[in-house]
């Protein structure tokens, strides 16, 4: 039977999801916990890659046990064998095809901003003295650009390998919940290596005169990367949001 696996992770001990040789990932460790508790290597498939540093607040997994196994993970047994920053939050029983990554539909990000010097959110947001609110606008102005946007080769990392760029974004805006404090949300069927630190980065350069609002909308037109390019620190961004067809989950615990 296949079981899927809601999570939620602070990623800052670690290389991303992913498992990579020589490093720390979330997968790993999420595998070496379903090992102890059933006894036998379990490949754990994830809705899809988060980059070194990088947080997730509802994050998506999918595994094949046997129906006997069951008893042997539910979520307590799974908490107290994961370490302190990496929590399974729900179980989900779902169809033999359900696929963790393929069959996720939408996809969100938020990328936290503060503009005052504060130790608490250091590990969760970015410190980026520049920002004010009059320049929100010019940060909405690139926002509306990539909300246009359908092909992203220009906000990827390069040497990517792949097949193709194509991204529907369904929001992008930047918010100011706070005088010292700004968001970016950005919702997409899917997103490519790297993106949505770039696309905050093409937004706060433009803002700061860094580069041209003209310089942004020719790269994207000839799908060559950003002048200027700037891959924004990893810290202050969280996958908060994976959503699947309905009815496609069904709740165990």
């Amino acid at each position: 039977m296949r079981i899927a696996i809601e999570l939620a992770y602070d990623g800052s001990a670690y290389s991303g999801w992913q498992i990579q040789p020589g490093q720390l990932s979330i997968q790993e460790k999420i595998q070496e916990s379903l090992g102890r508790l059933l006894g036998r290597e379990t490949k754990v498939t994830g809705c899809g890659r988060t980059d070194t540093g990088v947080h997730a607040l509802h994050y998506m997994a999918h595994i094949d046990i046997e129906q006997s196994e069951l008893h042997k993970i539910n979520v307590y047994q799974l908490n107290a064998t994961l370490p302190h920053d990496i929590a399974v939050q729900h179980l989900y029983k779902v169809q033999d095809d359900f696929h963790a990554r393929y069959n996720a539909y939408y996809r969100k990000y938020i990328y936290y901003i503060h503009t005052r010097k504060n130790p608490f959110l250091r590990e969760r947001s970015f410190l980026y003295h520049q920002l004010n609110a009059t320049l929100l606008t010019k940060l909405q102005e690139v926002a509306d650009l990539i909300s246009a946007e359908e092909n992203f080769e220009s906000l990827t990392k390069s040497n990517s390998g792949l097949s193709h760029f194509r991204c529907i974004i369904t929001e992008s805006r930047w918010m100011h919940p706070a005088s010292d404090k700004f968001e970016y949300h950005i919702a997409a069927n899917r997103f490519l290596r790297g993106m949505v630190r770039l696309c905050v980065g093409a937004c706060l350069n433009y803002a700061s005169g860094r580069i041209a609002l003209d310089q942004i909308k020719s790269a994207l037109n000839s799908r060559q990367q950003l002048p200027k390019s700037w891959s924004v620190p990893a810290q202050a961004l969280f996958l908060t949001e994976v959503r699947y067809p309905e009815n496609s989950l069904i709740l165990i615990e």
